[in-house]
C-alpha cells in the first residue's frame, strides 16, 4: 500500500467524493454529489490546507481516503481537523485507516500544526487506540459524535 496527496491522483477525485457523500451526505443537507465533487477537487494541495489523501493498493487501485482540512464542524472555533477517513469494507482491518490518519498527522505536523482535532460517530476506539483522546461528546445535524484531539 502506498498513500499519496490526491493531486497526485486527479482521476479519484469522483471516487472520494462519492464516497463521502454516501457516508457523509446527511451531514451537508442540499449538497450534492457534483457539489462535492468540486469540494474535493479543492483539496488538491500538497503545501497548505486543505489536502485529501489516497491509500494505494499495489495496483494503484484507491483503498482508501482521508483529509486535512481548516474547519469540520460548522461554528466551532478549533482548527486544524482530519477528516472524511473512509476504507470500504472489503479493505478495512487491514491498517489502511491507521495509514491514512499517521499520513495525515504527518502532513499536519509538517505545515507547522501543534494539534489536530476530529470528530467521529463510527470509530472512537480506532482513534484511541492511534493516540487520541476524547474531549467532547454532542449532537451534531443528527448525529451523535465524539470529538477528539491529539498533540502532534
Amino acid at each position: 500500500m502506498r498513500i499519496a496527496p490526491l493531486v497526485e491522483r486527479p482521476d479519484l477525485a469522483a471516487q472520494v467524493a462519492a464516497w463521502g457523500f454516501a457516508e457523509w451526505g446527511h451531514l451537508n443537507p442540499g449538497q450534492t454529489l457534483e457539489q462535492r465533487v468540486i469540494r474535493i477537487q479543492g483539496k488538491m494541495n500538497v503545501d497548505r490546507v486543505p489536502i485529501a489523501f489516497v491509500a494505494l493498493d499495489e495496483d494503484g487501485g484507491i483503498v482508501g481516503t482521508a483529509s486535512l482540512i481548516f474547519d469540520d464542524l460548522e461554528g466551532d472555533p478549533r482548527n486544524p481537523w482530519l477528516a472524511s477517513v473512509y476504507v470500504p469494507p472489503v479493505h478495512r482491518k487491514k491498517g489502511v485507516a491507521s495509514a491514512l490518519v499517521r499520513t495525515v498527522e504527518d502532513a499536519a505536523r509538517r505545515l507547522g500544526y501543534t494539534r489536530l482535532y476530529l470528530f467521529t460517530s463510527t470509530a472512537p476506539k480506532l482513534y484511541a487506540d492511534l493516540g487520541w483522546r476524547p474531549l467532547e461528546q454532542c449532537d451534531y445535524r443528527g448525529d451523535h459524535i465524539q470529538i477528539m484531539d491529539k498533540t502532534l
